[in-house]
């Protein structure tokens, strides 16, 4: 049985908003009255906070459309190179303040480093050349360890062993390839010697079949897994190649060449058969050919069996992909969002004689959640704050901190909902 434990603290709330707006209503003394202002406290935030991520959403959708490789709309409208630069630009800039409001954290290229060089625990190789790229953007939110038994050659498959993988609970994948011009351009200014014809081959080579046979250049990939090792990072991109462990290729040449020698042994064996039994000798040419073929076949059948394994794992990883994933973070962050925003207020407005500060608040939420659910977490106090002072729900005298009454907040939030249409 595999276990997940989680590492260090994280941003992440990973408790429901309706489980805490309950949870908080269950406060013994107050009454049916202010269970009820509180819960329409929350349900007037939490569509306040939904239609101004709803606007969010709609921009990342329009700059994302001429880039997604699944739309399925059509258009007329013929976008220049500067209105494309202009989408990209924005499309990076809301999707990094989106993965931010969801409690995303942003992987750093040392990290990447890191990840590209560690072993992978399915043992499988894979390499990934970075500079195709000319986006790319990798977040995680959680970090953790997963536990697995399994049985290997050092207990002789008798026992399984405990082994800790390092996982990414979800990942949050952006790529934008290069145009093969800019590529080739790179390669000879890397390489003086290198012609264009060369770089255009080796570029060839590299690339394999499906990207190759894919208009790639226009399109930007957007994908979300879940529960990814640290070390397996380079097998979720698409410009992946499979290498052969040591292993692999030991038994690969010793079965290979015992089983070209045999042949080549069995050959000349028969050589006296051309003038007395040339049928014979014709059956061997082809039995040796056989043993070649066989051997050949044998490489790419380890092969197979990788990108087997490697497909199967993404499939059981794989969460969502290119719009669906804006869709996805979007209502993560405004849970995020709400959830921050409505444990601040809850301890302000029922403790009104407490001198809070920022930090006391900010200990005592976090506190609230490790004994109410039993998590860690680096809870955003001015995140939560900066809600609420936004919507002017928060007055600050001397770095005191106060709340203002429920019915104020609520007429409060009702009009500027309010003047959000005027009609």
């Amino acid at each position: 049985m595999n276990t997940i434990i989680d590492d260090d603290r994280q941003r992440f709330i990973s408790v429901s908003l309706q489980e805490i707006v309950d949870d908080l209503c269950q406060t013994p003394d107050w009454s049916e009255e202010q269970r009820k202002n509180f819960r329409s406290f929350c349900h007037v935030f939490a569509a306040l906070y939904h239609y101004k991520f709803k606007k969010q959403l709609d921009e990342i959708k329009h700059a994302y459309q001429p880039f997604d490789p699944d739309c399925d709309v059509t258009t007329k409208k013929q976008y220049s190179q500067q209105d494309c630069q202009q989408l990209r630009d924005n499309l990076m800039k809301h999707v990094k303040s989106l993965l931010n409001h969801a409690n995303y954290e942003a992987i750093s290229v040392d990290e990447m480093n890191l990840a590209m060089t560690e072993a992978s625990p399915y043992g499988i190789n894979v390499t990934v050349n970075l500079d195709d790229y000319a986006d790319m953007l990798l977040y995680y939110r959680g970090a953790a360890t997963k536990i697995e038994y399994r049985r290997d050659w050092r207990s002789l498959f008798l026992f399984k062993q405990k082994i800790e993988v390092p996982i990414y609970k979800r990942l949050f994948l952006l790529l934008n390839f290069k145009t093969k011009v800019q590529r080739v351009r790179e390669m000879m200014q890397a390489d003086p010697n290198l012609s264009e014809k060369q770089a255009i081959q080796q570029l060839k080579r590299f690339y394999n079949k499906e990207l190759e046979n894919t208009d790639i250049e226009k399109h930007i990939f957007v994908k979300l897994f879940k529960n990814i090792p640290r070390y397996d990072l380079e097998m979720l991109f698409p410009n992946q190649k499979i290498r052969f462990k040591l292993f692999d290729k030991l038994k690969i040449a010793i079965t290979g060449s015992g089983g070209v020698i045999g042949g080549t042994i069995a050959l000349l064996g028969k050589m006296s058969l051309i003038a007395t039994n040339p049928l014979g000798f014709l059956f061997a040419i082809f039995g040796f050919v056989a043993v070649i073929v066989r051997q050949v076949m044998n490489v790419f059948n380890h092969q197979t069996k990788y990108m087997m394994v490697l497909s199967r794992n993404l499939y059981f990883h794989n969460l969502d992909n290119n719009s669906g994933v804006f869709g996805y973070l979007n209502d993560l962050a405004e849970d995020e969002e709400c959830k921050e925003a409505v444990l601040a207020y809850y301890f302000l407005f029922t403790q009104p004689d407490q001198l809070w500060t920022e930090a006391e608040l900010d200990k005592t939420i976090e506190q609230y959640l490790h004994e109410k659910y039993e998590i860690n977490v680096d809870f955003e106090v001015d995140d939560g704050l900066r809600k609420l002072t936004e919507e002017q729900l928060l007055t600050s005298e001397n770095g005191v901190l106060k709340a203002l009454d429920l019915k104020t907040a609520c007429q409060r939030l009702d009009k500027q909902w309010d003047e959000f249409f005027s009609f």
